[in-house]
This record gives C-alpha cells, sequence and structure tokens, in this order.
C-alpha cells in the first residue's frame, strides 16, 4: 500500500489570498519530504463565503515543491470541461513533474456547480463518460476524432502526450454502485471518497472487483481511497485537535453541499462523533493510525491511502505540519 495526501486549497474568504500558495507550498515540501508519494487536490466552483485556487494552475506551481512525490488530481470535475482542454493542461502537468503524475474524474453532485456552467444533470453525465474517453485517446492516438451526444470531434491532437506510456492512470470517484461499475468499466481504477467507512466500502469493494474482471481488462483495476487523518503524540491529543474541524465539516459544510444525500445512509452526518469517527477516520497517536490503516489493508486492500491533514475549517499551519512530519516518522515506516 501507497500513501500520498490530499492537499485542501479551500479556505474562509477572510484569509488573504497572497497567503493561500505559500501555505500549500509549504505542505507540500513536508510531505514530500516525509515520504508521502502522491500530492493531490480536488475541484469546486460557486462556494459562497470560501476561496480556493485553481486546480490546475497550483499544481503546475506546486511540481516545484514535489521533489520526489507525484502530483495530480482528485478529482477534476471533468463534467464540466471541455476534455479537450483538460487533457492538454494535465499532459502538461505531467510533462512538468517528469512523468510522476495521477489523474482522477468525478461527476460531481452540487447544483451550484451545474448552475455556474448552465448544465443539466443528464448533460453533465454524458460529457463526462464520453470526456473519460476522449481525453484518454488523446493521450494515446496522434489524431482522434469523436462523435457523442455531447462532443463532436475531428482530427484533434495535443502534443506534447504525457510522458507516462502508455498514460497517466485514471482513476474514477464514485460513491453509489452504479458509479463503482462504471468506474470499473471506464476507468483504471476506483477514486473512493472519505466519507464511508470500511463496513459500508466491503460490499462495494467487491462489486468494484467483480465489474473489473467482467469488463476483461487485465491485472486488477486500482483502489484508491481518501481518508480524513490527524496523528499526535496521543489519541487524546490528537482527538481534542481535529474533532472540532471534522464535525463543523462533516455535520455543516458537508450537509449544505447535499453530500449526506450522495452517502448510502443520509444519517450517518448526524451520528455521534466516536462512532462517525470509527474506521471512517485515521486519527489517533502513530500506534492508533497504524492499527487503524492495517484493518484497511485486511478489510479492503487498497492500493493508495491519499491522507487529508488539512480541512474546511482547518487547524493552525504548524499542526498540519507536526502531523505530517510525525506520519512520516512515526507511522510510514511501519505500514
Amino acid at each position: 500500500m501507497k500513501f500520498g495526501i490530499q492537499l485542501n486549497p479551500q479556505v474562509s474568504i477572510e484569509k488573504p489570498p497572497e497567503t493561500l500558495l505559500p501555505t500549500l507550498a509549504e505542505q507540500t515540501r513536508v510531505a514530500d519530504e516525509a515520504g508521502f508519494e502522491a500530492i493531490t487536490m480536488g475541484q469546486h466552483y460557486n462556494i459562497p463565503g470560501f476561496q480556493r485556487l485553481h486546480q490546475v494552475p497550483l499544481l503546475g506551481r506546486l511540481c516545484a515543491e514535489a521533489k520526489r512525490a507525484s502530483v495530480g488530481t482528485a478529482a477534476t470535475l471533468l463534467g464540466l470541461h471541455d476534455p479537450v482542454v483538460i487533457a492538454k493542461e494535465l499532459a502538461t502537468i505531467d510533462v512538468m513533474n517528469e512523468g510522476r503524475a495521477v489523474f482522477s474524474f468525478g461527476l460531481g453532485y452540487r447544483q451550484q456547480e451545474l448552475d455556474a456552467f448552465n448544465l443539466t444533470r443528464k448533460q453533465r453525465f454524458d460529457r463526462f463518460v464520453e470526456g473519460v474517453e476522449i481525453v484518454q485517446r488523446l493521450w494515446t492516438e496522434e489524431h482522434v476524432s469523436f462523435s457523442g451526444k455531447a462532443f463532436d470531434l475531428k482530427d484533434v491532437t495535443i502534443a506534447p502526450r504525457p510522458l507516462q506510456k502508455p498514460r497517466p492512470p485514471v482513476w474514477i470517484a464514485a460513491n453509489g454502485d452504479t458509479g463503482v461499475k462504471r468506474a470499473a468499466r471506464i476507468g483504471d481504477g476506483w477514486l473512493v471518497g472519505p466519507h464511508s467507512a470500511i463496513e459500508e466500502l466491503k460490499e462495494q469493494t467487491t462489486l468494484f472487483r467483480q465489474a473489473w474482471a467482467d469488463t476483461g481488462k487485465p491485472g486488477a483495476g486500482a483502489l484508491v481511497m481518501v481518508r480524513e487523518c490527524f496523528v499526535a503524540p496521543t489519541r487524546e491529543e490528537a482527538v481534542a485537535k481535529a474533532r472540532p474541524c471534522l464535525d463543523k465539516l462533516y455535520r455543516d459544510v458537508y450537509v449544505k453541499w447535499g453530500q449526506d444525500e450522495a452517502m448510502t445512509n443520509p444519517d450517518e452526518l448526524t451520528w455521534d462523533f466516536d462512532r462517525l469517527a470509527r474506521h471512517r477516520f485515521i486519527l489517533g497517536s502513530p500506534e492508533d493510525c497504524i492499527e487503524e490503516i492495517r484493518s484497511y489493508e485486511e478489510s479492503l486492500k487498497p492500493d493508495l491511502l491519499l491522507l487529508r491533514f488539512d480541512w474546511t475549517p482547518g487547524l493552525d499551519q504548524k499542526d498540519i505540519l507536526a502531523a505530517m512530519e510525525l506520519f512520516g516518522a512515526a507511522v510510514l515506516p511501519r505500514v
């Protein structure tokens, strides 16, 4: 199992914009030095009260800080965009980071984002599914023509194409069973969001692996999981620092966004903290985190865990960096 991080570029609108890049650049440097193998971030639009630096240019800048780690998206909301533009932008990221890049695409769930792009859910879905195929083909073929419901391309090429051969991996973000099967069908792996616990994911992981086998594609599809994480010398200290942030994120921000409606059980976000955290957050002392990670390895066998040390609202930068460094020193060598 490998480990990466998912950065949080989203902060309060009140934070000075000139502080955003230095904060994320420092987190990237520390994570890279601590031994994390991937630096990723998500993408959102139209969020009143919050600001975030845009995904692709920010990743390009962070390539300069990632001396060893891959950089990439987790995830890009492909249905909102032109796939030719996305293929070109992400190929550029792969070249800039010397072939060390990973990418994932998501359908998204927020109505506010559809409104911002003047799209219906049906339009977004067609653009997403067709876009995945178009991006993959533009990365591997010199001349691409395509005719679908959303896009019509005639003899399109991009250069340079990615350095990775045949192309960078493409993981598909999904919550429901239909989306999980789609991830196996059109992607190279399934990107699992942070919101579901191990118990809920066991059946879906079996479903994904069976759907992958049914496609006839060789090997096994990658299982990539995003998890909330915070480590401190003791569990008490870790919980005391992380709980106020995670409570706010899960019970306020996600409910306002409608994330609860995208979950298998919409009532989960109202559970008490200990129940919510169980097998959902990697939280506590180094020993606690090691035990939790081993439970994931035993039950689900993920290929990559993308850990989120920073949230909205988040901790002080010094606490975030200290947790990354402690994880790198006391957890990574033992898992």
